[in-house]
């Protein structure tokens, strides 16, 4: 999974998934204070879509969130990757 081009518009199962990514914040933006946008992890919803699409496990998902921060944000791995995938994978499509 890689980061791409934020879509321009939000399916009612993109928002839900911007909804996990918002609470999940990997990269701690949104527990800063108020002021950051509802769509920094926007870059995230497309391949999201495309990870569940080919209907991974738990861990395999988790595995693709971590890797995404690391080599795409540069960040150390998050807490909370697992309990994320669990989140996404049970959201209704």
């Amino acid at each position: 999974m890689q980061t791409s081009t934020p879509p321009r518009s939000l399916s009612p199962a993109a928002l839900r998934i911007r909804a996990v990514l918002n609470d999940w914040d990997p990269i701690g933006v949104h527990h800063i204070g108020q002021g950051w946008p509802a769509d920094e992890y926007d870059d995230l919803i497309l391949p999201i879509l495309a990870a569940l699409d080919a209907q991974p496990s738990v861990d395999d998902l988790a595995v693709q969130l971590r890797s995404v921060v690391e080599n795409d944000y540069g960040l150390p791995a998050p807490d909370g990757c697992h309990e994320t995938a669990l989140a996404l994978l049970r959201l209704p499509r």
